[in-house]
């Protein structure tokens, strides 16, 4: 008899947890407004709610009865969701140290060296500085020849898709290893052939690391301590490919400091190494910032967050953009015939071009607003105790920014959910337009890789229109456009045939 009473024990003390953090989001003693909550279940609260696929889509359905922002609780796990652009920039923007901080993960930690890593490491002395190298070593690549590189690739996958004719493909995975081609330059300093079998294996390694990271069996594990005790088959599969992915970083960080000289800085992963050798050489201490020092482990986990960070965001979104496109023939053309009427018929467009061709720009930002690739973005946690939007939030709350929701506000989109890359060019301040679109977070922790991937999309969506149409394979065989959720919001696998613009097309979508 003693595991029931031990499980009764166990359920007592997770009851008696679950009240006590509960009562710290009433009213603060000024007078604050309690955080509203949906009813929830005895013990396990909204735990239940993890199951559904469409978590972001869930949030914005109960932010429509509870407000834009509402406490859920997952086991014994409080966590504070913001549904719309203006408290969410209220939180990240104007309060952004307050809500600067990362909530502990045990998941996370296994596959970070303990938390050393730029997304999921909290907000330390430590973080600040691999953030700033990070920052100012994309900055530097971006600086360079980032440009050319960029259209030379897009052009390298517009012939290669010009060899195989007609003919119905899938293109996501075209996508995918062209853009973590350009990242792997940028980092590395090698321009990996697509088909090197040492490429397309650590380009699937990421890929499932990011799939098996965002699993329901893995997540849990952070809300529920209790199952860490059990076998977890997608956790160990998410450890051996994590173990690969830092092999591949670990032989290209040898060979970096190998031939590494200081006069000739040649990538990203070169100016992360001269940083860290100069600050050795200094004997610098960081006692006083922590008691740990910044060390080849955060430069590891840094490289590791460009190189995930840099291949998923933008094939996914280019994915995206061409499925609603294929619903959408006329914007393809409305876009194709802006740019031969502005750059004329034998020139691609620069990324200086983007107020000179308003049409192709805004298509960019309205797919970065209709699907965000990570909708939920990473959770956030408070660093002391704060508010927003007039909410008393105690230090240490898990918050999370529904960026789906908030592109999808209808206090500043109207009709959120339909495909118009007008509205931008309609708008009375479009630049503001754009701003307003919220894809990458915002403040202390938004995505290093922002100007990266809107270089990217603008490019490779420019280069793709000006070579080819988007069809279906035959007539009314149209992508699904509901998408699958999870920490990236991906379109479901379609066929699609590029068409030169030279040669007729059959079976085109519909506006």
């Amino acid at each position: 008899m003693i595991y029931p009473a031990l499980l009764a024990l166990l359920l007592s003390l997770l009851a008696f947890l679950a009240k006590r953090r509960w009562k710290r989001y009433g009213p603060e003693p000024c007078g604050g407004k309690k955080l509203p909550s949906p009813p929830s279940l005895p013990l396990l609260g909204h735990l239940l709610e993890l199951r559904r696929q469409d978590l972001p889509v869930r949030f914005m359905e109960l932010s429509q009865c509870y407000g834009p922002v509402f406490r859920l609780r997952f086991g014994i796990q409080d966590v504070v969701i913001l549904n719309s652009v203006e408290i969410i920039r209220e939180a990240l923007i104007k309060k952004w140290s307050d809500f600067a901080g990362r909530p502990p993960s045990y998941t996370g930690d296994l596959i970070s060296f303990g938390g050393k890593d730029l997304s999921l490491g909290d907000y330390t002395p430590l973080w600040k500085i691999q953030r700033r190298l990070a920052h100012s070593s994309v900055q530097r690549s971006l600086r360079t020849n980032l440009e050319s590189l960029i259209s030379q690739e897009a052009e390298h996958l517009c012939q290669d898709f010009l060899s195989r004719g007609s003919s119905p493909m899938d293109v996501a995975n075209d996508f995918s290893l062209h853009t973590c081609k350009i990242i792997s330059s940028m980092t590395f300093g090698v321009l990996f052939d697509t088909k090197d079998p040492e490429f397309q294996a650590i380009h699937k390694c990421i890929a499932e690391v990011v799939r098996l990271w965002s699993s329901p069996r893995v997540i849990v594990l952070d809300s529920v301590p209790l199952l860490r005790k059990l076998p977890n088959a997608t956790l160990e599969e998410l450890l051996r490919m994590a173990e690969r992915r830092d092999t591949f970083v670990r032989n290209q960080l040898q060979i970096h400091k190998e031939t590494f000289r200081p006069s000739e800085i040649r990538d990203i992963l070169d100016n992360m190494i001269h940083f860290l050798q100069e600050r050795q050489q200094r004997e610098q201490s960081l006692a006083a910032e922590g008691g740990e020092e910044f060390n080849e482990d955060h430069v590891h986990m840094a490289i590791v967050d460009l190189f995930i960070g840099g291949t998923e965001t933008t094939a996914s979104t280019l994915t995206w953009t061409v499925a609603f496109l294929m619903h959408h023939p006329q914007v393809q053309q409305r876009i194709h015939s802006e740019m031969i009427d502005i750059l004329g018929p034998n020139h691609f467009p620069e990324y200086s071009d983007r107020n000179r061709l308003p049409l192709l720009w805004a298509t960019v930002s309205e797919m970065l607003r209709l699907r965000p690739v990570a909708p939920l973005a990473l959770p956030h946690a408070t660093t002391k105790d704060t508010s927003v939007a007039g909410y008393f939030i105690p230090k240490g709350t898990v918050v999370i920014a529904n960026l789906y929701a908030a592109n999808h506000d209808e206090m500043i989109w109207k009709n959120p959910t339909q495909f118009r890359p007008e509205r931008f060019l309609e708008a009375e301040d479009p630049k503001q337009a754009h701003r307003n679109v919220l894809a990458f977070s915002a403040g202390a922790r938004v995505c290093l890789g922002e100007p990266l991937a809107r270089m990217e999309l603008f490019l490779f969506l420019g280069h793709l229109l000006h070579h080819f149409r988007f069809l279906p394979p035959a007539a009314g065989q149209l992508p699904d456009l509901c998408g699958i959720f999870g920490f990236n919001l991906r379109s479901k696998p379609f066929q699609v045939r590029l068409v030169p613009w030279t040669e007729p097309g059959l079976g085109e979508g519909q506006e």
